[in-house]
């Protein structure tokens, strides 16, 4: 897998984020967009863009806001602390599609991504003490919320198979990536079994040869992973808190890496400087397109 790589980590922006997560490649701009969840910041910026993100596009939006991904029309779908909202194209709330009434005060959505029938799937963490009170939601165009499964410390990572008939989902908490049957129609998640275990997994990544790609929350690398689970190459990074991962560019062959400040004391960051900025690996791997809110793609 050695050979998979092309070049040292790079800096892809040189930030302060408290927590990066939701990284994804806008095809129809040609820009990479992602969010600073505890800063309820939505970023946009060109994939040459300057390191320091001053050219970048950044909209203020109501705190937290832990993921976005793209809908029809041109703009965004994204979840708030316990709302899913429709975006404009300049990335200012336009519409709010619906609302969830968590287990209690001390959890919120966190990741969230666009499945291959055109639905948002969002899970919650709780941001306490971890416990698996959370849930997976999904969301389509019309505001229909479903509950697709509880028992969560934090939901994290989503991907889907080719044919679409299988989900995989982190539980960040658990160490564990889990799978099950999926589909079209009311109730698309089967039964959940293990399938990547023992790491803190945040974030996930499927490239087009069907590896998986994840941060290690707390481990301070990327993992890439074989079709059958096993680790084939472990990815050093210069910041302990690796969150979102995302193939990105205009062939999308460049995977990018979020990190996070959170959970440091200033000797964590003195030590660690990058913490909160967006790293870049150049790999032989290509990505997967996004799927956009309110367009099927899967027969």
């Amino acid at each position: 897998m050695t050979a998979e790589i092309r070049g040292e980590v790079e800096v892809f922006r040189s930030l302060t984020s408290v927590l990066v997560e939701s990284i994804f490649w806008d095809d129809r701009a040609g820009e990479v967009v992602w969010v600073d969840i505890t800063a309820g910041t939505l970023h946009r910026g060109r994939f040459d863009g300057a390191v320091d993100g001053s050219d970048d596009v950044v909209v203020a939006l109501p705190a937290p806001v832990s993921a976005v991904q793209p809908a029809q029309g041109g703009g965004f779908v994204a979840a708030l602390k316990d709302r899913v909202v429709l975006l404009g194209p300049d990335g200012t709330v336009v519409d709010e599609l619906a609302s969830v009434t968590h287990a209690h005060s001390g959890i919120r959505f966190n990741e969230g991504k666009v499945d291959p029938y055109g639905r948002f799937v969002v899970g919650a963490m709780d941001v306490t003490v971890g416990d698996p009170d959370a849930g997976l939601y999904l969301a389509d165009a019309d505001g229909r919320l479903e509950v697709l499964c509880g028992g969560f410390g934090v939901a994290n990572g989503f991907e889907w198979s080719d044919d679409a008939r299988e989900m995989y989902v982190t539980d960040t908490a658990t160490q564990t990536v889990y799978r099950g049957s999926y589909a079209a129609g009311a109730a698309p998640l089967g039964e959940l079994e293990p399938f990547l275990v023992g790491h803190a997994s945040d974030g996930l990544a499927l490239d087009t040869d069907g590896r998986f790609w994840n941060g290690v929350y707390g481990g301070g690398e990327v993992l890439c992973w074989s079709a059958d689970g096993e680790v084939i190459a472990h990815l050093p990074m210069p910041a302990p808190n690796v969150t979102s991962v995302a193939f990105a560019g205009p062939d999308r062959d460049q995977l990018l890496v979020g990190t996070a400040r959170e959970n440091l004391t200033e000797e964590d960051l003195e030590a660690s400087p990058l913490s909160g900025s967006i790293l870049r690996i150049r790999t032989r791997a290509t990505g997967r397109p996004v799927h956009t809110f309110g367009a099927e793609t899967a027969s």
